[in-house]
C-alpha cells in the first residue's frame, strides 16, 4: 500500500471519491474511473453482477489496473436489498432476522455472507442498517431495519458488524444519524426532521453509539436534514453533524462515507460544486456518486474536487486526515488481496451449512398475527389460488429488476396463481373477483398495502371465510386490512417463499415475534 507521503494531490483526492459503473466488464468507463480518476472506491449494483465467476474476474482486473487498490463495495444487506442474487449464500433481511428474537442470527448470517462476498473480491459492504424503524409510513427503511426498539437494533447491528469483521469485510453502518422516523425517501426528496439531542440520544443514536464504542470501522451518512443541528444542509453536507456531533461529541474515528450524492435529497437542492465543497468540508472521507452513472458528471465531479483542493478550499489537513484513514482501513482489511484463481474459492460458494442456516432463519422469522377462522394450515384437498404482486421497486435502493418467482412455485401441492399489480386497476380487481368462487382458499400476498389504497380495498373485498393474507414485505399492511388470517414474512425472497410454503401446509410452525408495534 502506498504511503501518503508518496502520493500526489490528484491521487489523494481520488482516494476520497467513490463511483458506480455500468456493465459487467472492464469497460472504458471503468478504466477511466480506476486509472484516470483513481477512485478510492468502486461500488457494484445488480446490473454489474452476472455470475460469481464474472464478478471474481472483474475484481481481479480492477485490482490489477489500480495504482492503489480501491475498496470494492456493495450493498448486500440481505432480504430486499441484495446485488449478488445467484451463486452465493443469501440472507434474510434485517426485520426478518429481528423477528427470530435471536441476535446470534445477525452475527452468523453476516459472517457467512461476508465470507462468500470476500471470496468474490468484495472488501466493503454498506451494511448493516442501524435505523430504528418507528414510523409505519417510512417508505425507504421499513423492513430493512431490525426493529423499532433502539436497544434491539443496537444488539443486532453490533452482532452483524462483528460477523462481517470476522469474515474480513469492511462495513459501513447506515444511515447516520438515523433515517427510521421519516416519511420521505431521500432517493426522491429531502427528509426534514426537527428532533433535538435528547430525542436522538433516546432513539436514533442508540445503535450508532453502541458500535462506535466497539471501534466501528465505517459509517454511512444519510441525506436527512436535522434542523435542530443544521437548518441549511442535510447530514452528508453538514460539518455541524459529521464533525461536530459524530466525530467530536461521539468520538467516531473511522471512515465516514456519504450516501449517494446523486439522490434527489442532495442533487435537486445543491450544485455539483456545492456538493463537493460541503461534502468534503463536512468531515466525510469518501463522497459516493452512484445513481446516475453519468461518465461526464463523474469526470466533472473529480475535476471540481481537485480544483477545490488546489485552491485550498478543501484544506490539506482535511484531505490528509481522510486519506490516512482510508489507507489505514485498506491495510487492515487487506484490500487488493484475492485468491489467485476462481477455482480456488468456487467450491466454498453456496456452502451447504451456510445455506441451511439462512433457510432456518427464514423459517423461524415467519410471524402469525391472526388465524381466527382456522384456515391454516391449508389442506392438500383445498383448491387454492395464490394471488401474487407484480413486484416493483418501492425504493431506488432496491434492484431495478426485482423479478422473483412466485410463492406458488414452492408449494408442495398444486395451486393456481394469479399475478396482480401492487396498485390494481378496476379491471384487475374485477378479473380477480370473478375467479374467487372457484376456490376453497385464497392466499393473497400483500405488498405494501398500507401505501396502496387500491390494493387494500381489493383485499378487504374478498370473502374472509376463505382469505389468507401473507404480508411479503411490510408487516404494517394489517393496519389497513380487516382480515381474520394474517401472516408476516417481511420480504419477497426465495428463502421466504420456501419458508411460507412449509408453514402454510403445516410442515413448520410460525415462531417469529413481530419486532415492531402495530397500531
Amino acid at each position: 500500500m502506498k504511503k501518503i507521503s508518496e502520493m500526489t494531490l490528484k491521487e489523494k483526492v481520488g482516494q476520497m471519491i467513490g463511483l458506480a459503473f455500468s456493465g459487467d466488464k472492464y469497460s472504458p468507463e471503468l478504466k477511466m474511473q480506476v486509472e484516470d480518476i483513481e477512485a478510492g472506491l468502486i461500488i457494484y449494483f445488480k446490473d454489474n453482477c452476472v455470475s460469481p465467476k464474472q464478478i471474481f474476474e472483474l475484481n481481479k482486473e480492477i485490482n490489477k489496473n489500480a495504482k492503489i487498490a480501491p475498496f470494492i463495495a456493495i450493498d448486500q444487506e440481505g432480504g430486499m436489498v441484495a446485488r449478488v442474487t445467484e451463486g452465493i449464500v443469501q440472507s434474510p433481511g434485517a426485520m426478518a432476522i429481528g423477528a427470530t428474537q435471536n441476535k446470534e442470527n445477525a452475527y452468523l448470517l453476516a459472517k457467512n455472507m461476508g465470507i462468500e462476498l470476500r471470496h468474490l473480491g468484495f472488501n466493503f459492504n454498506f451494511a448493516p442498517v442501524g435505523d430504528v424503524n418507528n414510523n409505519a409510513k417510512n417508505p425507504v427503511i421499513n423492513v430493512r431495519s431490525y426493529s423499532e426498539n433502539p436497544e434491539m437494533v443496537a444488539d443486532y447491528m453490533e452482532e452483524a458488524v462483528k460477523g462481517y469483521h470476522e469474515a474480513g469485510l469492511m462495513t459501513s453502518v447506515k444511515h447516520f444519524p438515523g433515517h427510521g422516523d421519516t416519511a420521505v425517501d431521500s432517493h426522491v426528496g429531502l427528509p426534514v426532521v426537527d428532533f433535538d439531542k435528547s430525542r436522538l440520544d433516546k432513539i436514533e443514536l442508540v445503535p450508532f453509539k453502541r458500535v462506535i464504542d466497539d471501534n466501528l470501522p465505517g459509517i454511512m451518512a444519510s441525506h436527512v436534514m436535522y434542523t435542530k443541528y443544521d437548518k441549511k444542509y442535510p447530514t452528508t453536507l453538514s460539518n455541524k453533524i459529521i464533525t461536530g456531533l459524530l466525530r467530536n461529541e461521539m468520538g467516531f474515528k473511522g471512515l465516514v462515507v456519504t450516501d449517494s450524492l446523486t439522490m434527489s435529497a442532495v442533487f435537486d437542492n445543491f450544485t455539483l460544486e456545492e456538493i463537493v465543497y460541503n461534502g468534503f468540508n463536512s468531515g466525510c472521507d469518501i463522497l459516493l456518486l452512484c445513481g446516475a452513472r453519468n461518465v461526464e458528471m463523474q469526470k466533472e465531479f473529480a475535476s471540481i474536487a481537485l480544483r477545490l483542493a488546489e485552491e485550498g478550499k478543501i484544506p490539506m489537513s482535511t484531505i490528509d486526515a481522510s486519506v490516512e484513514r482510508i489507507l489505514k482501513y485498506k491495510e487492515m482489511y487487506h484490500v487488493g488481496e484475492m485468491a489467485e484463481k476462481f477455482e480456488d474459492i468456487s467450491s466454498d460458494l453456496e456452502n451447504p451449512s451456510r445455506m441451511a442456516l439462512a433457510q432456518k432463519v427464514a423459517d423461524d422469522s415467519l410471524t402469525l398475527l391472526k388465524n381466527e377462522n382456522g384456515l391454516l394450515p391449508l389442506k392438500k384437498t383445498d383448491k387454492v389460488l395464490v394471488v401474487f404482486p407484480q413486484i416493483k421497486v418501492v425504493t431506488l435502493v432496491e434492484n431495478d429488476d426485482n423479478t422473483l418467482s412466485c410463492l406458488a412455485d414452492y408449494m408442495p401441492f398444486k395451486v393456481d396463481k394469479h399475478y396482480i399489480s401492487i396498485s390494481p386497476s378496476a379491471e384487475e380487481k374485477a378479473s380477480l373477483l370473478s375467479k374467487i368462487d372457484k376456490y376453497d382458499k385464497i392466499v393473497y400476498c400483500s405488498y405494501n398495502a398500507n401505501f396502496n389504497e387500491s390494493q387494500a380495498e381489493l383485499i378487504n373485498t374478498i370473502d374472509k371465510q376463505k382469505l389468507v393474507v401473507v404480508a411479503v414485505r411490510t408487516p404494517y399492511d394489517i393496519t389497513v386490512l380487516d382480515v381474520p388470517t394474517y401472516v408476516c414474512s417481511y420480504e419477497a425472497s426465495v428463502l421466504s417463499f420456501k419458508a411460507l410454503a412449509k408453514y402454510l401446509t403445516g410442515e413448520i410452525e410460525a415462531k417469529g415475534v413481530l419486532p415492531v408495534s402495530i397500531k
